[in-house]
């Protein structure tokens, strides 16, 4: 089942290894499907990982956000009611095999992050505005860290 794990960039260095060991996901759940206003499940999938990707820095604490596609056994994915439509409990280890690519913040994301915790809707809506980079799962222990500078600076 296709799920989008919240991460902490601290994280990737455990996940490019197979250790990763989360609790919770994100996936597109009967509950996501019936509720949702859209009827392409595409675009549903990115209010999926969106939601991932705000639990990554709102419950994680993450200075960026960081989201992590797996191909995790349907055994193991349980739909959590009382939450978010999406929101999944995992068991077991992520191998690096299940893992189809990251969504990541660029490193200036920093500070939008920080606006969006600490801001209003204005703040959010400026995060939620910037793209996710996409890394495949070769590339995890190579995405530059949030404190690095961007490459056009």
């Amino acid at each position: 089942m296709r799920v989008y794990v919240p991460a902490t960039f601290a994280d990737l260095e455990t996940i490019s290894r197979g250790l990763h060991e989360p609790a919770r996901g994100f996936a597109l759940t009967h509950r996501m499907l019936e509720i949702s206003s859209l009827d392409d499940e595409e675009e549903i999938a990115e209010q999926v990982r969106d939601a991932a990707a705000w639990a990554s820095v709102k419950d994680l604490g993450s200075p960026v956000r960081v989201v992590i596609v797996v191909d995790h056994p349907r055994a193991d994915v349980e739909e959590l009611a009382g939450e978010h439509p999406a929101a999944v409990a995992l068991q077991g280890r992520i191998g690096v095999a299940e893992i189809a690519c990251a969504f990541i913040d660029e490193p200036d994301a920093v500070a939008d992050v920080r606006a969006a915790l600490d801001g209003g809707d204005d703040a959010r809506e400026s995060l939620e505005a910037r793209d996710l980079l996409w890394w495949g799962p070769g590339e995890l222990a190579s995405v530059p860290g949030p404190d690095a500078p961007s490459s056009g600076a």
